[in-house]
């Protein structure tokens, strides 16, 4: 019989498992936070269980192939990290690669957590969008970044967002199991309010996404937030750079939005790639200001950062300004934000985090695959 992968399993799951298998329920407790808080992925060094339980499970459960390749360094202090992993499901068990991201400001140390290998929404904007869907990520694959990232730096990350690679919402039933588990105060016990998953926005699932943070079973996952990845305000434009928004309009978009914020009381963010020329028009910020007023929420402004892609319309007219002082785009930018401030919407401009060594927004593609 094929062994389990035991980091694939919730604490409740883990528990049934194991119910006929060992003799006091304590004992998945001591298992589950062996492998969820003190991140030992050796059955042999379980030292606080029997030594007939550490044998079951070595009979019995395995742990998935994730290997780290590479961590790249950043000017600003940012990491990127190159996971390689597998799919049993291949016959060739074929090699994927997946990259995580690091990001410290101050105290504050957040992971960019991926949740598929490439991506098929295709944004044009996006270097993983460029590579297509290869594999959806399985609940330990999105755990494992987490994990590895801690153990390789010694350090606990204050703040989890889903932005990496991946539409979180295309591998839904993996990402809540892993969100679970996460949050799960016999693990790592993240705190819910400090994890943030982004999406393009799919019909229906926001909605879900809403009802499912407020289940009684799901208490620890309540105070996630949402953000979506917003863009353009106008509908022509958004179709043209986010392929997958011709059959998710905004406008049904924002009645979801509204739903998720009744149904959990948290705060929505927009993310909005600074497009000069394309999105930065006086409609659009009219736009914006209208939506900031439909519910509470901040708005994150994004300096484009080029992926290293042909790009098509709108999008292939950009030319992105020679070195960081480009003086004409950041007058733009800085107009297009004072115009917002001035009426009292919530901005943030989000930094350049990484980008040499092509760890921000939407440079995220590992350049070899099925290796």
């Amino acid at each position: 019989m094929a062994k389990k992968n035991i980091l694939n399993l919730s604490f409740d799951e883990l528990e049934r498992e194991l119910s006929d298998k060992i003799d006091f329920k304590y004992r998945t407790s001591q298992i589950f936070h062996s492998l969820h808080d003190k991140l030992i992925f050796d059955f042999r060094k379980f030292l606080n269980v029997p030594e007939k339980i550490r044998n079951y499970l070595e009979e019995n459960f395995e742990f998935p192939y994730f290997r780290n390749i590479t961590v790249s360094d950043s000017k600003d202090n940012t990491k990127k990290f190159l996971f390689e992993i597998t799919d049993k499901s291949s016959r060739k068990s074929d090699k994927f690669r997946i990259e995580t991201v690091l990001i410290p400001e101050g105290e504050r140390k957040t992971i960019c957590v991926s949740t598929q290998v490439g991506c098929n929404v295709g944004c044009e904007f996006c270097a993983t969008g460029k590579m297509g869907l290869l594999k959806n990520l399985d609940v330990s694959e999105i755990l494992l970044q987490v994990y590895n990232v801690i153990l390789i730096t010694a350090e606990k990350p204050t703040n989890l967002v889903f932005m990496g690679m991946g539409e979180p919402f295309l591998n839904y039933e993996n990402l809540i199991s892993a969100l679970k588990i996460l949050t799960d105060t016999r693990g790592l016990a993240i705190p819910s309010r400090r994890i943030t998953v982004s999406s393009v926005g799919l019909k229906g699932r926001i909605k879900k996404f809403a009802d499912d943070l407020v289940k009684n079973e799901n208490s620890s996952i309540k105070n996630i937030k949402f953000a979506l990845s917003l863009h353009s305000t106008n509908q022509g434009i958004r179709d043209s750079i986010i392929p997958i928004s011709r059959t998710n309009k905004l406008s049904v978009l924002y009645e979801e939005l509204i739903y998720f914020y009744r149904k959990t009381k948290n705060k929505i963010t927009y993310e909005y790639i600074f497009f000069p020329g394309i999105n930065d028009e006086d409609d659009d910020i009219s736009r914006l200001i209208k939506l900031s007023r439909m519910l509470p929420c901040n708005i994150n402004i994004i300096p484009f950062h080029p992926i290293g892609f042909n790009m098509k319309p709108p999008l292939d007219m950009l030319k992105y300004p020679e070195g960081k002082h480009n003086s004409l785009l950041i007058n733009k930018l800085n107009y297009f934000i004072n115009r917002l401030k001035s009426k009292k919407v919530v901005i943030n401009l989000r930094t350049s985090s990484g980008v040499d060594i092509n760890a921000a927004c939407g440079q995220l593609a590992t350049k070899y695959q099925n290796l």
